[in-house]
């Protein structure tokens, strides 16, 4: 009696954790899960809100990152969602940009699924608005994801949200926003896709089905945020399927055996969903209207983008060949870019670098560490740059059909959110081991009091609380202060993220809005990849006209088709670190052909004052004397811009213009009273001497 006795009062053994996390025999502390959860999304708002202080405390409408560039049409395309659905045009296509061939808005940046979610603020506010908030929340939505996923594996909420953190808040997530890259920003649904691979192949307590067709719907909306992070999602996640798979093989082969019928059912769902769902969309984008062939982005030489093992933790980061202390000189000069030149979106920082690795070694039985570290580690060793001089496991795939297209430093995105996984399972381990030290020494002091075990006069003190939860949290906070204390430091110059005024141009805001419906422009600065601030104009306008050039992949002289050569001239005119076309005749007469094929009926050069200088070009008399000789004619002035009208009736003759007369008429009228022609007739008479 006594032993059976006996049996039934001892504890059970502890049973290992499904994915391999070791049972800590110290009590924890508990947070009501309802405060725990608001409490952090309390904190990641704000501190989102602090970092985008400069836009929310100014003008939300007013202000942004720089309308310019890569985030001007960000700009364009959230404008575009809900004007396409309001007109009904397609989502996928548009000749708004490119007329009258138009561009395909699967093969550019166009983050469909952002702009769709955020429609409502677009049409109530403008896409400007839509953009900031957009800007905002991705940090707070990211780290919240990250949260949840590591709530399923770590005991100690604070563990939780720091991992959190260290993800939506990394390098990573803030490089890319401070350039207005929302869709590669946006890496929220990651962690969602683990939380799913998590239940489909370790924890299998949700039916397969389910939890495959959830994976699928979250790859789908990746696929319409970027179509680029969703192919990396899905080639990070048969990765880590191949290393369970391999590590259970050896070690695990009955709980393999016991597994992969639920893993197997659920992940053949997950791929039949998908499948249904993006058939359409992939064909449109390889094969659909003005589908882009080959590598995407002509302009990098697929594998040259790659990373280097020193952006890790060097603070000036490389694209490349491509250091970030040019690009931000380039982005200044070519977008206005108010911020300075920051750290790689690969940056970790030796704090964080050292912290991981000294958490592999102390813990180096959790296979959590190992898991995430090998995946990590991985995803960086294909990451790095490789190209025709420079062999790396990324060769092996980089010249392959789709796979060509990929910028491979993006893989930072994956083993990031490792990075920040390690993080928050070593934050639980600490603070575990913290606490067990002190569990063990109260176990092994000698008893007091009047019979042994007998509580304290006070009562027993609640498990995990008092000295010993204070200190706990306090080692683990410091632990977690030197992995993201060097990450703050670099980016600390560019906090809270610096903003601009957005400027359009007045004719923009008031003639354009009562242009006649199948109007087409030309702007100068023409609009190419390379200058693309009129992009935004025609956006925040609310897309009154269409327009010949554009930014994105579509934007460059070789995807020009017919009209290379007109397009050639003008982008030269147009961007300044280009030598200047010659204006003669067979550049002019290329020009013009140019906008006959597009169908141009209006050209239009803004002469507003307080234009920053990458929204002039080569400045507002280069390019009304430019467009004169192209057209032949004096334009007229109508709301601070000279415009020319009927353009496609070709009745006057070009008027080519040597370098020499050209900067005479430059610098005779440069300084004259706003209004009058004489740039035009002075281009005239130079001609007509010519």
């Amino acid at each position: 009696m006594t032993a059976s006795a006996s049996t039934v009062s001892s504890p059970a053994p502890p049973t290992p954790d499904p994915i391999g996390r070791s049972p800590v025999d110290a009590p924890r502390y508990h947070w009501p899960r309802r405060w725990s959860w608001s409490l952090t999304a309390a904190l990641y708002l704000a501190l989102a809100f602090a970092l985008w202080w400069h836009a929310w405390s100014a003008s939300p409408s007013g202000v942004m990152t720089c309308d310019c560039t890569d985030a001007g049409r960000m700009v364009w395309y959230l404008e575009w969602v809900p004007f396409a659905l309001g007109h009904g045009h397609s989502l996928l296509f548009s000749t708004f940009q490119f007329h009258p061939k138009g561009f395909n808005l699967l093969a550019d940046t166009s983050a469909l699924a952002l702009g769709t979610l955020f429609s409502p603020v677009t049409v109530l506010f403008g896409p400007v608005v839509s953009m900031n908030l957009i800007s905002t929340l991705i940090p707070a939505a990211t780290a919240f994801s990250m949260f949840w996923l590591l709530l399923r594996w770590v005991r100690w909420v604070p563990a939780a949200f720091v991992g959190g953190l260290a993800y939506g808040f990394s390098a990573w997530v803030l490089v890319q926003l401070a350039f207005g890259w929302i869709n590669l920003a946006c890496v929220a649904l990651l962690p969602l896709v683990a939380v799913c691979l998590d239940e489909l192949v370790i924890r299998q307590r949700r039916r397969a089905v389910v939890v495959g067709a959830v994976l699928a719907l979250l790859v789908v909306v990746e696929f319409f945020v970027s179509i680029e992070m969703a192919l990396l999602a899905v080639l990070t996640a048969v990765v880590a399927i191949l290393l369970l798979v391999g590590a259970a093989a050896v070690a695990e082969r009955d709980a393999l055996r016991l597994r992969f019928r639920h893993a197997a059912t659920g992940l053949l769902s997950a791929v039949a969903v998908a499948a249904v769902l993006l058939a359409y969309p992939v064909w449109f984008f390889t094969s659909g209207p003005a589908h882009l062939s080959g590598s995407v982005w002509t302009t990098n030489v697929p594998g040259a983008l790659g990373n280097t093992i020193g952006n890790l933790w060097d603070p000036v980061g490389h694209y490349g060949s491509i250091s970030s202390t040019f690009l931000g000189a380039e982005a200044r000069a070519l977008g206005g870019f108010a911020g300075t030149a920051g750290p790689s979106p690969s940056y970790l920082g030796w704090g964080l670098l050292a912290v991981l690795a000294i958490g592999l070694v102390l813990w180096r039985s959790d296979r959590r560490l190992w898991l995430l570290g090998g995946l990590g580690a991985i995803t960086l060793v294909l990451s790095l740059q490789v190209g025709p001089h420079r062999w790396g496991v990324w060769s092996l795939f980089y010249h392959l059909p789709i796979l060509l297209n990929v910028v491979q430093y993006r893989f930072a995105g994956v083993f990031v959110l490792c990075a920040a996984a390690m993080l928050g399972v070593i934050l639980d381990r600490c603070h575990a081991s913290v606490l067990g030290l002190f569990a063990a020494r109260r176990s092994s002091a000698p008893a007091t009091g009047s019979a042994r075990g007998s509580a304290p006069r006070h009562g027993r003190r609640r498990a995990g609380g008092g000295p010993s939860a204070v200190v706990a949290a306090g080692v683990a906070a410091a632990v977690a202060a030197v992995a993201l204390v060097p990450e703050v430091h670099v980016l600390a110059p560019n906090l809270p993220v610096p903003m601009r005024p957005v400027t359009v141009p007045r004719w923009f805001s008031t003639a354009a809005l009562r242009l006649h419906a199948g109007t087409v422009l030309v702007t100068y600065p023409f609009a190419t990849a390379d200058s693309q601030s009129s992009i935004p104009w025609q956006a925040i306008s609310g897309l009154p006209y269409q327009m010949a050039g554009g930014g994105g992949p579509a934007g460059t002289v070789p995807r020009a088709g017919g009209d290379k050569a007109g397009f050639a001239v003008l982008r030269q005119a147009s961007v300044t670190t280009l030598a200047p076309p010659a204006l003669d005749r067979a550049n002019l007469s290329a020009v013009r052909k140019a906008l006959r094929d597009w169908r141009v009926t209006m050209v239009v050069v803004p002469g507003d004052t307080g234009l920053l200088s990458f929204q002039t070009g080569r400045g507002t008399a280069y390019g009304v004397a430019f467009f004169t000789a192209v057209l032949g004619s004096v334009p007229v002035r109508q709301d601070g811009a000279w415009v020319w009208t009927d353009v496609g009736r070709d009745t006057e003759a070009p008027a080519p213009i040597s370098p020499a007369a050209l900067s005479a008429c430059l610098a005779a009228f440069g300084s004259v009273v706003p209004g009058t022609d004489a740039w035009a007739a002075c281009v005239l008479r130079s001609a007509s001497h010519g």
